[in-house]
């Protein structure tokens, strides 16, 4: 794959820079509490890219972007002009971020990295798309994020991607030729992912023998286990696109020996989290999900300097959200270093122009959509750690 070459200067100066650089450049991040426009700095001699994510669940999308901007500052920024990451919590509410954009774009910013969550990038994607202000989203997988125009793109797959990737994960790997799926109901993420998967492995001649439903905040499944326990033959796999706590407790439910479904459990990247073996246990142990990125993976030379500067900055190995914000905040950045005149139309036409981006993931293209045609892996959980188990090129 072809790499842009401007990004091996700004990789090689930011790894090997010197340390005293790095955190003078991180004065130029500052934090807005508040969607007061007149909290942020007005210096003309900066370029202003705002910053909107959803703490504490992912929230290592910011750190991501942090390092991006320190990064590229250490490297002279924007042609010679430092970058200020104005950055807002929304709290994953979407009249407090569309608040949040409307205030920095009235301050100046010249494009938007995030939101986090789908339904809320929707609602940025109207306001940005009104003031012709360019977007990058960090961890938003629904393919809806981009409908509101050509401002807004996406820097995650899509869900039915994803999906699809597992379904043939579990035909061509596993040999999985039936399968349950279980939904967490009201959830457009779940939905959407389980509609994906039924449909990629029935196309492949796979059956899905059962397929149940649970709500937020459910506790006990065993109804649904039960209808899962009891199919002849057993299941091979079952497929459990969840995003909150509930997931891991229906696998170690699965797992207990009142049921004790034998299957192989999959997921998607909303199996991503810190707290994910805590919850299940020993459980989990066999079990595959979707993700972005993994520090021990298959990884370029790009991903690899993005784990040694992250590890170096935070003392803790980045996750798949943290390798989002990176990546889209590099993202804008690298188009912004492209463009002539830095105005925000410019900088989205070369956003939709990036090809072959190699940072902490990689990306091909963007589609006609926005969608980002990117790389994928997959991760397992073994000896009670999630750890790399396959990677998937763009």
């Amino acid at each position: 794959m072809l790499f842009q070459q401007n990004r091996t200067t700004l990789r090689y100066i930011a790894i090997f820079g010197v340390l005293t650089s790095f955190f003078l450049s991180c004065n130029r991040i500052q934090e807005v509490v508040a969607p007061d426009a007149g909290q942020i700095s007005n210096d003309a001699s900066t370029v202003k890219i705002g910053f909107i994510y959803s703490p504490p669940d992912p929230g290592t999308t910011r750190n991501g972007a942090e390092l991006a901007v320190a990064l590229a500052n250490e490297a002279g920024g924007i042609n010679g002009l430092l970058i200020e990451l104005l950055i807002r919590d929304d709290k994953r509410d979407a009249l407090r971020s569309v608040q949040h954009a409307e205030a920095l774009i009235a301050a100046g910013v010249s494009a938007i990295v995030g939101p986090d969550y789908s339904t809320v990038a929707v609602e940025v994607g109207a306001v940005v798309q009104r003031y012709g202000i360019p977007m990058v989203t960090t961890y938003p997988t629904n393919p809806e994020v981009p409908r509101n125009g050509n401002f807004s793109f996406m820097g995650a797959y899509i869900d039915p991607y994803q999906a699809r990737i597992m379904a043939d994960f579990a035909i061509q790997e596993l040999q999985a030729m039936t399968a349950a799926v279980l939904t967490e109901t009201g959830s457009p993420y779940s939905e959407g992912l389980s509609t994906a998967f039924i449909e990629d492995f029935t196309v492949q001649n796979g059956t899905i023998a059962v397929h149940s439903f649970y709500k937020t905040g459910t506790t006990d499944f065993t109804e649904q286990l039960l209808a899962i326990a009891a199919v002849e033959p057993a299941v091979d796999a079952v497929f459990l696109p969840g995003l909150g706590s509930e997931f891991p407790l229906v696998v170690k439910q699965a797992k207990s020996d009142d049921i004790n479904i034998s299957a192989a459990f999959l997921g998607g990247d909303g199996w991503d989290r810190p707290d994910l073996v805590e919850i299940g246990g020993m459980a989990l142990e066999g079990s595959f999900f979707a993700n972005h990125f993994s520090p021990d993976g298959q990884l370029t030379v790009d991903a690899r300097q993005f784990v040694n500067a992250y590890t170096e900055k935070y003392g803790i190995a980045p996750d798949g959200p943290a390798a989002l914000g990176y990546d889209a905040a590099t993202i804008v950045i690298e188009a912004m270093r492209r463009t002539t005149d830095l105005t925000p139309p410019a900088i989205r036409d070369q956003i939709e122009a990036t090809q072959d981006y190699s940072g902490a993931t990689m990306l091909s293209h963007f589609d006609e959509n926005r969608h980002a045609i990117k790389s994928l892996v997959i991760n397992t959980i073994k000896d009670g750690k999630i750890q790399f188990h396959q990677f998937i090129e763009p």
